[in-house]
């Protein structure tokens, strides 16, 4: 769950930066703030997902219509229909709620790295050279 931020972080190649997620993740406190910060995130993405799908139900009858008039194939027009209102929901929930799970994710594994990390050491130098400072 850290690798993103850790490969983004400390410019790190893809195994390094799992090998980086895992080391801060399996800690006695890490484990628990992971998990303390996802179970809501999965809870939120999942009601959203709910939430505006319901919302866009109204769109069945209408794909439904407009592919059976274009196509003149009511199977795939009612299928389509079905399928229109989870594509809504999806793509708007991946709107709303990713940007948001990212950044938390970005700052706790800035805090876990932080409080796991002694100053000066080699991690730090690596962050400094990418950042250019």
């Amino acid at each position: 769950m850290l690798g993103p931020p850790a490969s983004a972080a400390a410019g790190l190649g893809p195994r390094a930066a799992l090998r980086r997620s895992w080391s801060l993740t399996w800690t006695r406190s890490g484990f628990a703030r992971i998990l303390a910060l996802a179970l809501p995130l999965a809870a939120l993405t999942a009601g959203m997902v709910w939430l505006v799908t319901q919302l866009a139900l109204p769109l069945r009858p209408l794909v439904r219509a407009l592919l059976e008039q274009a196509t003149g194939n009511f199977f795939a027009a009612y299928y389509a229909g079905i399928l229109a209102p989870v594509l809504v929901g999806m793509l708007a929930t991946a709107a709303v709620t990713l940007p948001f799970t990212f950044s938390a994710f970005a700052a706790l594994h800035g805090h876990l790295r932080s409080s796991r990390t002694p100053p000066g050491c080699a991690e730090d130098a690596v962050d400094s050279t990418v950042r250019g400072t």
